[in-house]
């Protein structure tokens, strides 16, 4: 399937949902966001939902504050983006019959999703993030790229590309870039939101999160958990902790590094980067996740400690195979 399926899909829609990912970050976010905007612009009625609660970095977007946390249109078109159908936490579970009476695509950048039950899927490894594949497609269905979608599709590239500063950066994300801020995207205004902006909690709950850090294989292997009473002393909520993953890839010699996020008595949730040498979606696919070779995450039944023990021994698991492979 390509993308002139999923416009064809999108036109054929009156009703469109726009449904992100669990733990929704900016490229999840803004897609959705724009397509949303997109679709109202050509008369159709448009809606975003999200299990989880948008994230204090991006509350600013436009449209962030219309977000719901369960379809509430009519089902007809469900087009969910920057991630497969099983990602979208409680809402495939909790809206499960809602999903059944609608028609699913799927648009997404992620390597280990196969575009499966979507009538229209685009999937494309090469881009690097949902946003990039957006900017190209909303023009695709006759909408310009005005300055509310410029932003939001810049927002999600900036936190996939960390700037334009990661390996994933390609010329066409330049050229996408470069054309979302002619139409009036503020750069570096996003760049200083998504990472430069933190409360004084969140930054409470990332010293105690580095403070808790540690290392295996003479530093190839970083890892940093956060705990639900690291959350109760700095007085912040889970998606506080978006983004020291990113800090904590800054390690110099690591080649995995993980952190894991407790999120009650029997599950953990875990992200992980990698360089060159390892990859992160051969960790977290042994436990159901996904993601990209250089970043991935994924859900573990179990409580923080056993969860712990069973990601670390993947990854080191995983860096064998890699001085096996010889990188």
């Amino acid at each position: 399937m390509s993308r002139a399926d999923v416009v064809e899909a999108i036109l054929a829609a009156d009703r469109v949902t726009a449904i992100c990912h669990e733990n929704p970050d900016a490229d999840t976010l803004g897609s959705a966001l724009a397509l949303c905007m997109a679709v109202e612009k050509l008369g159709k009625q448009g809606e975003v939902v999200a299990a989880d609660p948008v994230p204090p970095s991006l509350v600013e977007l436009p449209g962030a504050l219309a977000v719901r946390t369960r379809p509430q249109l009519e089902p007809d078109l469900a087009v969910v983006l920057d991630g497969p159908l099983s990602r979208t936490g409680s809402v495939v579970t909790e809206a499960a019959e809602w999903l059944v009476r609608a028609r699913i695509v799927n648009v997404d950048h992620h390597v280990s999703n196969d575009g499966a039950g979507a009538v229209a899927s685009w999937i494309d490894a090469d881009a690097a993030a949902t946003c990039e594949m957006m900017a190209l497609l909303i023009p695709d269905l006759g909408v310009e790229l005005d300055v509310p979608i410029a932003t939001l599709l810049t927002a999600g590239i900036v936190q996939d590309t960390h700037t334009f500063s990661h390996p994933n950066a390609t010329p066409r994300t330049l050229r996408v870039g470069a054309d979302l801020v002619a139409a009036g995207a503020p750069l570096a205004a996003i760049h200083r939101s998504i990472y430069a902006d933190k409360p004084f909690g969140t930054l409470a709950l990332w010293g105690r999160i580095m403070a808790g850090m540690d290392q295996r294989r003479d530093g190839r292997l970083v890892y940093a958990a956060m705990t639900n009473a690291m959350l109760a002393e700095t007085g912040t909520e889970a998606v506080a902790s978006e983004g020291f993953i990113d800090l904590l890839a800054t390690t110099k010699v690591a080649d995995i590094t993980v952190l894991l996020k407790e999120v009650d008595a029997t599950h953990t949730r875990a992200s992980v980067r990698t360089s060159a040498r390892a990859d992160a979606v051969a960790i977290t696919g042994a436990f159901g996740g996904g993601g990209h070779a250089r970043a991935a995450g994924c859900s573990i039944d179990a409580p923080l400690d056993e969860a712990t023990t069973l990601l670390l021994a993947e990854c080191e698991r995983e860096l064998d195979r890699a001085d096996a492979r010889g990188r």
